[in-house]
């Protein structure tokens, strides 16, 4: 079989950027680039997703993104604001919750109380919770209901929040 050198050549180059960039991987990733001289990283998610899932996975990397931020010398300062279809998944009374993501509000619950014991503050619109007739001394522990999450979109952008918004 022959093997043109140009192609040979290419093949090479292909496997060594691989090779380089799975060694690349295998080291200990950080943000230092963007994190330079900042003292405190302010968030603000913005959930309005109606999808439970997405809603665990996304608490699940606001832990990750307090840990790389206390690891990289910044304090986090992280606000999650929940609106539309998330806010049934906020609250203790079953009947707002359909059957089939009854496991993973519990989850979500749980999820919840761990962050809020991190510092993170969790909001329910009020709207949202008046139109779906929910009470709002049933939303899960750490949850605090506020007139409107649009409100806390603007004042906390307002005071340098990231907006990180999550559909």
């Amino acid at each position: 079989m022959y093997l043109n050198p140009l192609h040979s050549k290419t093949v090479f180059a292909t496997l060594a950027a691989l090779f380089f960039a799975l060694g690349a991987t295998a080291a200990e990733l950080d943000d230092r680039h963007a994190l330079d001289s900042v003292k405190t990283g302010k968030a603000l998610f913005d959930i309005a997703t109606g999808n439970p899932n997405a809603i665990a996975t996304t608490l699940d990397v606001i832990g990750e993104t307090i840990e790389g931020l206390k690891r990289q010398g910044v304090e986090p300062k992280i606000i999650v604001a929940f609106r539309g279809p998330a806010v049934r998944f906020l609250t203790s009374d079953n009947g707002y919750i359909p059957a089939e993501h009854a496991a993973t509000a519990m989850e979500l619950s749980a999820r919840i109380e761990q962050l809020a014991a991190r510092g993170v503050r969790f909001e329910a619109c009020g709207i949202t919770a008046r139109m779906m007739k929910i009470d709002n001394a049933t939303l899960v522990k750490g949850v605090q209901p506020v007139a409107n999450t649009f409100n806390s979109l603007i004042g906390y952008q307002s005071k340098g929040y990231a907006l990180i918004p999550i559909f």
